[in-house]
């Protein structure tokens, strides 16, 4: 084990970023003073499941948890749950709580993650409405489910159509308005997200493209939203899903820079000494693609927590992941590597959504990106192969990613 003179690190934020930055701190050093604040009040938890599994009743709200509480324990991790951090005096290292009490650290590592966009609707009011980021969000929604049969979702991105899939295996009636043309338009291109349509409407869910609620009537209990273009929907549950920023208030007022996130460099330090950030709340530099970029999915919270807590613990780790991402809705298992923007080509494999397709994008004969959809995970295999082409910048035979009897596993450099 390396010697880090025990210097004191603190963690604000209790999400998947900050869960796995403690356990490669651990790994590298196992006595060095750490503390971990949240503002809820239950340890670190995977939140994929609050829109499927624990929405379906699959998997408990206390099955979640990444690490259980003697983990924190073993390790000698000191828990500050439900108190939330209102200042952070950069300059003399202090943090202040809303309990009032403070604390210093020698090491600071943000992990405030992201919150939802704000939902603003005539004649909505807030108890009214429902988003989903928490497990209280989806305890809450779940409860509601049980005495609702028509649900309204505002927003066509990957939350809102998971909360789609799962309202409609409960049974409910379900109509999305997305207010593009497109469903998950800031992510997955055209081709994909058009099949991933397809299965909601054959599911039974009116799916609403180029639509926006400008005003929602409430009727005991139940509702009638007015669309922009004159129709109205009938329902007793409404849930927005329409994205997220970082969570940054607290430091818009501070010196530390700030761009789309808390700005980063490829080894998660911030543009204040010995201030680091990981997960959502970060726009970091990604030394592969060259540019700065914010994340918002599972893997990316957990590998570049488990990075930055390498370089927070003094070993200098450089973070080039290729992003990747996934959506489980009904049998249906989509998933994203790389990028898509950008491409020169464009490269189908496969025509049936049951053995799987995956598009391949193509820039200067290299892979910068993969999107695909089967039933069930068969594509993970490909799709993971070609995070691993893009990532070593390799040229490519457009013709044989095409081939569906062709092995990419093949393809990869010896």
């Amino acid at each position: 084990m390396m010697s880090l003179q025990n210097p004191n690190l603190v963690i604000v934020g209790g999400g998947q970023a900050a869960a796995f930055a403690i356990k490669a701190i651990r790994t590298a050093d196992e006595g060095c003073p750490v503390t971990l604040i949240s503002d809820e009040n239950i340890l670190p938890y995977d939140r994929p499941p609050l829109s499927k599994k624990c929405i379906t009743g699959e998997k408990s709200f206390d099955s979640c948890l990444f690490f259980e509480k003697q983990f924190y324990q073993e390790n000698q991790i000191e828990l500050i749950l439900e108190d939330r951090v209102d200042a952070i005096d950069f300059q003399n290292r202090l943090i202040t709580l809303n309990s009032r009490s403070s604390i210093n650290y020698d090491k600071l590592l943000i992990a405030t993650g992201s919150k939802n966009r704000p939902v603003s609707i005539e004649g909505l009011d807030s108890e009214d409405l429902f988003q989903l980021r928490t497990i209280a969000d989806s305890r809450a929604i779940l409860e509601k489910a049980q005495t609702s049969s028509k649900a309204l979702i505002i927003g066509g991105g990957f939350i809102g159509l998971e909360l789609a899939a799962s309202l409609s295996l409960l049974g409910k009636s379900v109509t999305l308005v997305e207010v593009n043309s497109q469903l998950m338009g800031r992510s997955i291109p055209l081709e994909v997200a058009s099949i991933i349509q397809d299965r909601h409407e054959a599911a039974g869910v009116d799916v609403l493209l180029n639509s926006t609620v400008v005003n929602v009537q409430n009727k005991q209990d139940s509702y009638t939203a007015d669309l922009e273009d004159g129709r109205s929907i009938a329902c007793d549950l409404i849930i927005a899903g329409i994205g997220v920023e970082p969570n940054i208030d607290i430091f818009e007022k501070s010196q530390i820079t700030l761009d789309n996130g808390i700005v980063v460099d490829e080894c998660g330090r911030t543009s204040i000494d010995d201030v680091y950030a990981a997960g959502d709340v970060t726009n970091f530099y990604h030394p592969i693609y060259q540019k700065y970029m914010r994340l918002e999915s599972w893997k990316h919270a957990q590998s570049h927590g488990s990075n930055v807590g390498k370089n927070l613990a003094g070993n200098q780790a450089e973070y080039s992941d290729i992003p990747w991402m996934w959506s489980d809705q009904y049998e249906y298992s989509l998933q994203l590597s790389g990028i898509t923007a950008g491409h020169t080509d464009r490269v189908q494999r496969g025509d049936s959504v049951s053995d799987g397709i995956i598009y391949f994008y193509i820039r200067q004969d290299q892979i910068i990106g993969a999107c695909g959809v089967s039933e069930g995970p068969k594509i993970g295999r490909d799709i993971r192969v070609a995070g691993q082409l893009a990532k070593n910048q390799q040229k490519v035979d457009i013709g044989l990613l095409a081939d569906p009897n062709q092995k990419l596993q093949s393809l990869l450099a010896k």
